[in-house]
């Protein structure tokens, strides 16, 4: 039990508490703990538990309570949960009581130890006369005292009265092991006895004292003799167990036996005085006996124990006396001396020599042999002794190894060794080096420079006690000092004190003078000692340096004769010292740094100009440079130190001194805020003390009180670090920022002059206060309008002067063109009527359009309410006229600015102009200004405008032309201009916007249009025969010539109409011409655009009679005859400043725009794509660009146009499409894209191969459309356009390339056919998977098979065999290989070129079944082994095709000659079976497994023959002969076995089996024949019915055979005569009897059988094998189904039933509540009362009131006798 309370109260079980068994009913928490303390051990760190407590059950919850010592959350939990009936509730009850008795327990033996050390110093101080009786009385009343009190501690522990607890019942264990009357453990349980074993507990984990140990002791004899006599035995009588195990009396007799005879031994011996003198036996705990008594808990142990104590306690007094024997007054070390000048006899004769190897030896035996326990006596010995010769060796002259013996080395023990050592360096002068070698020579850890440094040096010792004791204190003071000085500087500012602990040093500032405790009579350090010391460490001779005691000088006569003489060694002096450590802190920078800082602060005034070393070394400080707080004048020195920096004003110092020895302090933060505090208020730059300042709300609150003092700039820096600083209080912050924004504003005023005007901001807020107006004038006159309004945040202004200056700002801020400041602007303005004011009076005044622009946008958004409809379609539509007019180049403005009110004009007349850079920017605007407004159009109509802009890029008319050649001349010449287009473009005159040139068929950015220098250098001019006359009047546009009428220019009847070379009418005749002969323009009557372009012809004969102006054009074209044409000559591009196509709000007249409009360029892929990307929907975008591509590719066909280019058209638009997909997200749109490009390439093959039926993307979209095309090609024997085109369009290649292999093969051409096919026919993956390879394959195999054998070159034997072949192969019209000869088939070209295909692309399987099919089974079977196939590749060709063939036993043949063992073919075998049995060919199969000699798998195929579809056991019955069988083959299988015992280890493949368990087995067998035999009989007899299927047999799982046993015992006549054989099932299988015999009875009582229950009964109990409990269990299991038990046979059943409890719950189940009460209340008080508790619970649930409060009366009345006392109710 104490084990369980320690480990409870450990903090880790805390995790385990959730993992606790939910059953606490045996009591046990010790056995809990135990598996808690493992699973602690196993998981150190625990997960949290919290949810696994949550969902864990009450008991548990309350077991984890008790465990941890949580005894108020357990009676919360057990109230909560209502466990009192719980075992865990007498768990609680026990540990209450028992943590009780344990705070008793430890006070009696307190008080116990407390009378025996006053007996005992009575004892010390009576005199020789003896001990008085009134004493003695005393002890005797004591005693009985103790006696008392230990009775009434282990009454109140092992008391039943009142509540009783469960685990302190005589019948505890007995109740709740559960074991059987036989097991060995019931003898051990039924000797224990609770009361008994609690106080044998309390004696050996909870007593320190013999006399407690033995009443404890006593009490549990007691206890435990009584229980014993309550069950007729006595504790004499009990006997070890049979078994060996030592019960609970046994061990407690041991125990009391051994501790008792301690003081029966020493009675004999010794007498009653003196055992009171204190030399009696030692008594002991009884913990410590177990401790004494090893190996083993004996009086041999005990006896061996207390004589060796009894030994050493004399040989220790023998030694005390030696020790204490008078020695000579001398020094230890002249002790020593003397006796090294004994003799080696007379030092082992000492005494102490002798003593000591005394208690050695008696040490020795009391130490187990074996074990490693350390000798201390010895080990301490010898280091006397080493440490001893050492010294004496140190002064001796005599070498080294000479061996030195002392009689008694613990004199040395009188001094330390660092005094003996000191001693032996400066009194005896010994060297230093000497005495170290002779020390690590011996092993010794005695350093001497340690020595040399704590004799001459002060000592610096870290004392942390100290250090947080003067922590406290140094916070204590110099807070103290930092307020005093901090009340004196600011008188209303509050500081922060520091919170340092409570000392008990007086707060006040009066200091001692600290002296040093220094000893003058210490050695001084010497140069030896300091050499030695370098030679060391350098850096502790520094540390020795510094902490040298400086040497007072002596005079000459002080001097001893050795220092006279030079012998002996002179110390050093200070000023030697001090420069030995300044050369030596030279070595040592980061050392020398250190101590300067930590001097720096500490140092006067008086200390300036002297190096650092002379000023530290001997210093009185020194210890507070270098232990800090560990210094124990450190306090002092600091606080003086940091009051002269106060008073001294050097705040620097101050601050230093807190930082370096602050280090270590937690809250020194306050102590430097209040010295920062004095000098912000005390120093004139002040403000560069507030940045350090740890306290935000100080430093701000001191940043506001004397900011008036410090220049600007300071102010500023600041104010914004103190805003900045997250810890200010809000209100403490809108002040700061308040004072920023002022000065800000001072600082803006300031800077507006050069030479300021006031001298610094004081004066400047002066001047605000008296004179305001100048201020604000002199702001207005430098523009500063947001500066005004910021001043005029500070001083008022009036309102007109404030809407005059909003005016001002508002124009001054738009004609600069910053419309975001004002916007700020406008918001800023508090009052909505006087934002309206404002925007309207400029409005009233604006000058530029982006003013009027701004202004508008503004009404309209925010002030739309209060404007008038008209004013609203005014602004609006000026508003959006002017947005986008300002995004033009405003050089380009006034030829849109008329179409400001329709920006959808404005917009397509940029798309006529290709001004696509500006309309991307325009359709922007709109997309932006059009959300939520109403303006007449949508985006939608955008959209649309935009699309058919993007279609009229691609447009161009399909005039006929005459012949190929003239279009391939034009397209020579297109080529020709791009190469040139090529070489004069530059990057840095092309502009980059996609409106300046577009190419129909070139990359984007080159347009290739006809120029006329070209023209005129192809086409030398020839002057006409006749000079053309126009008509009199221009026609009208019905009248001009039609585009299909003419294919060639009518002017120079020379220029071919193309895609490049557009045609163009003359608006003065009417004609056809080319771009090359209609350069001009000139006003033409009735023409709506003037000037209007017309011919040459037609300018030339109107301006015949007007001189020729000189142009600068001739002039360049001139120029540029000896030159090349420049970029702009050979690309027209149109010019800035033109613009060729000008719309009109008027509609009629953009209709008559539009008719004639057309795009230069056209058809370009450049120009559609670039307006195709301003459309919202790029996915309709991408659609359109599709739909281009089919209708232009219709055109293909036509000999006028150059197909070639148009293909590339095509693929950039569908590239743009793609593209546009990809940005929308729409994967499956991008499929459709590649299905087009696949298309064009397509077109593109076809074209390049001048195929004549090329058919439009429309009529190869489909993928039949295309698979059509490509077996066209095919069919026409066009193999590589087929392999290209399928390419192209994604189809597989394999086909065609299959047929042109296939072409080759038909040709007879069979190296072209390898190479072929060995572009479509790839090797398997997986050479040993289940198919024939690819049907291409099979194809080529089928073909070669089937085919006539070309002439193959034979030898001149080999004719006749030939023409054999032929003549075969003739009759047979195919290639027959099975006619072919044997010996010939393997020469057979055809079938050397099937096995070509079928290595190299096939798969195993078709490789076999090609040898299979042609009747070379063992070439398959030797291809199976090499390739080592796996068994599926076996079945599928060879033994399938075998077994339907009738070729088994072929195979069979095949199989052993080629492997006799079968080892080979082991696995295969193994799948051919599981493949018969998958298949249910279990014939096959037993035939197979006799082949295989695998006897137990053919013993299992005989018995599933015998239970296979069997109805009923007379079908068995006729199936006894497949049991034989199955027998006489496990037979055959163990005699194989027994044979091959001593040979190798058979196969693999046959199923192995030990021969018990073939045995086993052949019982199973011999066991089922008797069983089907009675069953045969029993159904023939009509005693046993047919049960459902399937029929159970002995060969199924446990279920099936206790349905076997259960049908045996119920299938006869009676019980009585089957249930030998079931019981002979049961015992053999080791199967559940109790639930087979439950089984059996629930089936009886659906029988309705129940006189046979009571004969089940019988023959259950007398089996022998069955346990008191079955009959009760079994009759209880036919109780639950009482509905169908007549009342009569239900009250007999219950009857049956021999345990009172079972019969109670019998009558529960079958709910007679009151016969169950009946039973219950005539049993024991403990046991009724739970069952009656039952039965009222079923009460409860059932609803029976009546019983229920029968029950609840009961309860309430019957009590146990003795319990009705007054405390049996707490």
């Amino acid at each position: 039990m104490k084990d369980g309370r320690d480990r409870g109260s450990n903090p880790s079980l805390e995790s385990t508490s959730s993992e606790l068994s939910t059953s606490t009913s045996e009591g046990s928490l010790s056995a809990m703990s135990g598996r808690n303390e493992l699973h602690s051990r196993l998981h150190p760190h625990p997960q949290s538990s919290l949810i696994p407590m949550m969902f864990s059950p009450p008991e548990s919850l309350l077991a984890s309570c008790i465990l941890r010592g949580n005894f108020a959350e357990a009676h919360q939990v057990l109230f909560t949960f209502n466990l009192k009936s719980s075992p865990s509730s007498g768990e609680l009850m026990f540990m209450e009581r028992y943590q009780e008795v344990i705070q008793e327990l430890a006070q009696v033996e307190h008080k116990i130890e407390n009378q025996n050390s006053d007996a005992g110093s009575s004892t010390i101080r009576r005199t020789g006369s003896g001990r008085s009786t009134l004493q003695a009385i005393g002890s005797a009343a004591a005693a009985g005292m103790v006696f008392y009190s230990i009775s009434d501690v282990t009454d109140k522990l092992l008391n039943t009265s009142g509540d009783p607890i469960p685990m302190l019942q005589e019948d505890f264990w007995i109740s709740t092991a559960l074991v059987e009357p036989t097991a060995p453990l019931r003898e051990v349980l039924e000797d224990l006895s609770p009361p008994a074993m609690a106080a044998f507990d309390l004696a050996c984990s909870q007593c320190q004292l013999w006399k407690t140990c033995k009443q404890l002791l006593e009490t549990a004899e007691r206890r435990l003799n009584s229980s014993l006599e309550r069950r007729g035995r006595r504790i004499d009588h009990v006997l070890l167990n049979a078994d060996g195990i030592r019960g609970f009396p046994v061990v407690l007799q041991q125990i009391s036996k051994s501790l008792n005879y301690l003081l029966m031994s020493a009675s004999q011996t010794k007498s009653e005085s003196v055992e009171e003198k204190g030399g009696g036996p030692p008594r002991c705990s009884i913990t410590e006996l177990l401790q004494m008594c090893w190996p083993s808990l004996s009086e041999d142990c005990v006896a061996s124990h207390t004589t060796l104590s009894q030994q050493l306690d004399q040989v220790l007094q023998s030694l005390r006396e030696a020790l204490e024997l008078p020695e000579p007054r001398t020094p230890p070390l002249s002790s020593l001396v003397e006796q090294a000048a004994q003799k080696a006899p007379e030092a082992e004769a000492h005494p102490v020599q002798i003593q000591t190897q005394l208690l050695q030896k008696n040490l020795g035996k009391q130490t187990p042999s074996g074990s490693r326990q350390m000798d201390y006596l010895g080990t301490f010995f010898s280091y006397c002794s080493t440490l001893a010769a050492v010294l004496l060796q140190s002064l001796s002259s005599e070498p080294d190894h000479v061996e030195v013996k002392v009689g008694n080395p613990f004199v040395l023990l009188q001094q330390s060794s660092s005094q003996l050592v000191s001693h032996l360096l400066f009194e005896r002068q010994v060297p230093p080096e000497r005495l170290a070698a002779l020390l690590a020579q011996e092993n010794l850890s005695l350093s001497v420079p340690q020595v040399i440094v704590s004799c001459c040096c002060e000592p610096l010792a870290l004392c942390s006690s100290r250090q947080s004791q003067q922590t406290s204190s140094l916070l204590t003071r110099l807070g103290t000092l930092a307020q005093l000085h901090a009340s004196h500087c600011l008188d209303d500012l509050p500081l922060s004190t520091p919170s340092s602990p409570r000392t008990t040093e007086n707060p006040t500032l009066e200091r001692k003078p600290y002296s040093s405790p220094r000893d003058s009579s210490l050695p001084a350090l010497t140069s030896s000692a300091l050499a030695f010391l370098k030679s060391r460490s350098k850096l502790l001779a520094t540390v020795a340096c510094l902490g040298a005691s400086p040497r007072l000088k002596v005079s000459k006569p002080s001097l001893s004769w050795k220092e006279l003489r030079g012998r002996r060694e002179v110390p050093l002096a200070a000023e030697q010292v001090a420069r030995e450590c300044e050369r030596l802190l030279e070595q040592f920078p980061l050392f020398e740094a250190f101590l300067l800082a930590a001097w720096e602060p500490l140092r006067g005034s008086l200390q300036q100009g002297q190096s650092l070393a002379v000023n530290l070394c001997g210093w009185a400080s020194l210890s507070t440079v270098l232990l800090g707080l560990h210094s124990p004048i450190a306090l002092d020195v600091l606080s003086e130190a940091f009051e002269e920096s106060l008073v001294a004003r050097d705040w620097s110092r101050a601050l230093q001194l807190t930082e370096v020895y602050g280090r270590d302090v937690d809250d020194l933060s306050s102590i430097k805020d209040a010295v920062l505090s004095c000098a912000v208020a005390c120093d004139k730059e002040g403000w560069q003390y507030l940045f350090p300042v740890k306290d935000a709300s100080l430093r701000s609150r001191l940043a506001l009180q004397f900011v008036d003092r410090w220049p600007l700039e300071s102010c500023l820096e600041i104010l914004a670090y103190c805003i900045s600083d997250t810890a200010v209080q809000e209100g403490l912050k809108c002040e700061l920022q308040r004072k920023l924004a002022e000065l800000q504003v001072y600082q803006k005023i300031l800077g507006l002059q050069s030479p300021p005007v006031w001298c610094d901001w004081q004066t400047l807020r002066s001047c605000c206060v008296e004179d305001p107006s100048t201020v604000m004038n002199m702001i207005l006159e430098a523009q500063e309008y947001e500066l005004c309004e910021e001043w005029g945040c500070l001083y008022p202004i009036p309102r007109e002067h404030l809407i005059s200056l909003h005016q001002k700002h508002l124009l001054h801020l738009l004609e600069r063109r910053d419309h975001d400041k004002a916007l700020q602007l406008l918001r800023r303005i508090p009052d909505p009527t006087m934002c309206l004011e404002v925007t309207e009076q400029s409005l009233d005044q604006h000058t530029s359009l982006a003013t009027s622009h701004f202004l508008a946008n503004y009404l309209t958004t925010h002030f739309y309410g209060q404007l008038t409809a008209v004013r609203h379609r005014e602004i609006q539509a000026l508003y959006v006229g002017s947005k986008i007019l300002l995004t033009l180049p405003e050089q380009h403005r006034a030829s849109y600015s008329h179409l400001s009110s329709n920006p959808l004009f404005m917009l397509e007349q940029l798309l006529m102009n290709m001004k696509v850079d500006w309309a991307t920017v325009a359709v922007q605007t709109l997309q932006q200004l059009l959300v939520g407004q109403e303006i007449g159009f949508t985006m939608d109509e955008v959209d649309s405008l935009l699309s058919r802009y993007a279609e009229k890029a691609l447009d161009f008319p399909y005039p006929q032309r005459e012949k190929r050649s003239a279009f391939s001349l034009s397209t020579d010449s297109v080529i020709h201009l791009q190469e040139i287009v090529h070489q004069a473009a530059d990057p840095e005159t092309l502009p980059r916007s996609p409106s300046a040139e577009f190419s129909p068929a070139a990359p984007p950015g080159i347009s290739s249009i006809h120029s006329p220098s070209l023209r005129e250098r192809s086409f030398p001019p020839t002057q006409p025969s006749q000079e053309f006359v126009p008509p009199a009047t221009p026609p009208a546009r019905h009248q001009w010539v039609p585009d299909e009428t003419e294919s060639i220019c009518m002017v120079c009847c020379r220029e071919h109409f193309t895609m490049f070379n557009r045609r163009h009418h003359c608006r003065r005749c009417g004609r056809l011409v080319c771009s090359s002969c209609s350069t001009k323009k000139m006003v033409v009557e009735g023409c709506r655009e003037n000037p209007a372009r017309v011919c040459d012809q037609c300018y030339s004969y109107c301006n015949k009679d007007v001189p020729e102006e000189p142009s600068e054009k001739p002039e360049a074209l001139d120029s540029s005859k000896n030159e090349s044409p420049p970029y702009s000559f050979v690309v027209r591009v149109p010019k800035a400043d033109e613009v060729e196509w000008i719309l009109d709000l008027k509609e009629e007249e953009n209709e008559l725009v539009r008719s004639e409009f057309y795009y230069e360029q056209a058809p370009s892929a450049s120009l559609c794509i670039a307006i195709l990307n301003l459309h919202r929907d790029s996915i309709a975008c991408g659609h359109q660009l599709i739909e281009h591509c089919c209708r232009l590719s219709k055109g293909l066909t036509n000999p006028e146009v150059d197909a070639g280019l148009l293909t590339d058209i095509m693929k950039q638009l569908l590239f743009s499409a793609k593209m546009m997909f990809v940005k929308a997200g729409q994967s499956q749109d991008l499929a459709l894209c590649d299905s087009y490009i696949s298309k064009v390439d397509v077109l593109n093959i076809l074209v390049a191969a001048a195929y004549r039926h090329v058919p439009s993307l429309d009529q190869i979209l489909q993928p039949a459309a295309v698979t059509r095309l490509r077996n066209q090609l095919l069919e026409a024997e066009y193999y590589q356009l087929g392999v290209e085109v399928s390419t192209k369009t994604g189809l597989d290649t394999t086909g065609a390339w299959h047929a042109w292999g296939m072409a080759c093969l038909k040709a007879g051409n069979l190296t072209a056919a390898r190479e072929k096919f060995s572009r479509c026919l790839k090797p398997p993956f997986d050479l040993n998977q289940l198919n024939h390879g690819s049907r291409l394959v099979q194809d080529v195999v089928e073909y070669l098979e089937s085919t006539v054998r070309p002439f193959v070159s034979l030898q001149d034997d080999d004719y006749f065999a030939t023409l054999r072949e032929l003549e075969a192969t003739l009759r047979t019209q195919s290639l027959s290989l099975a006619v072919i000869p044997e010996g010939k088939i393997m020469n057979n070209t055809y079938y050397q070129e099937c096995l070509f295909y079928l290595h190299n692309y096939s798969t195993n399987l078709a490789i076999i079944s090609f040898y299979v099919r042609h009747s070379c089974l063992r070439e398959a079977l030797l291809h199976l082994l090499n390739k080592e196939s796996p068994p599926e590749v076996f079945i599928e060709g060879i033994f399938q095709p075998s077994y339907k063939s009738g070729k088994l036993h072929t195979l069979e043949n095949l199989l052993e000659s080629i492997d006799p063992t079968l080892e080979s073919w082991g696995k295969y075998l193994i799948a051919a079976c599981q493949h018969l049995q998958k298949k249910n060919y279990y014939h096959i199969l037993y035939e197979l497994q006799q082949f295989m000699k695998d006897q137990v798998r053919a013993a299992m195929t005989c018995i599933r023959f015998f239970s296979h579809k069997a109805k009923s056991y007379t079908e068995l019955g006729e199936k006894l002969s497949w049991l034989l069988k199955a027998k006489d083959h496990l037979k055959i299988y163990l005699q194989e076995t027994s044979r091959s015992s001593g040979r190798k280890k058979t196969t693999f493949f046959r199923k192995k089996m030990t021969a018990a368990d073939v045995s086993r087995h052949m019982n199973t067998l011999q066991l089922q024949m008797e069983v089907t035999r009675f069953l045969h009989r029993c159904e023939s007899a009509g005693t046993s019915q047919i049960t459902t299927l399937p029929l159970p047999t002995l060969f199924g799982n446990n279920h099936m055979k206790m349905d076997v046993a259960c049908k045996v015992m119920l299938g006869g006549k009676n019980v009585e005569d089957g249930f030998g054989i079931a019981f002979r099932v049961l015992q053999d299988f080791q199967l559940d009897a109790a639930m087979t015999y439950c089984r059996a009875a629930r089936q009886l009582v659906e029988k309705e059988k129940y006189s046979e229950i009571q004969q089940l009964l019988k023959c259950v109990s007398e089996s022998g094998m069955a346990a008191k409990s079955d009959g009760d269990t079994i009759l209880l299991n036919c109780l639950e189904a009482f509905k169908r038990i007549p009342p009569q046979e239900l009250e007999g059943l219950i009857q049956a039933i021999h345990n009172d409890d079972n019969k109670v719950r019998a009558y529960l189940i079958c709910c007679k509540l009151r016969s169950a009460y009946l039973i219950a209340v005539k049993q024991e008080h403990s046991r009724a009362t739970a069952l009656v508790q039952q039965v009222q619970q079923a009460a409860k649930s059932s609803g029976d009131a009546v019983v229920q409060d029968i029950c609840a009366q009961w309860l309430l009345t019957s009590h146990p006798r003795g319990a009705h006392g007054p405390g049996s109710r707490k």
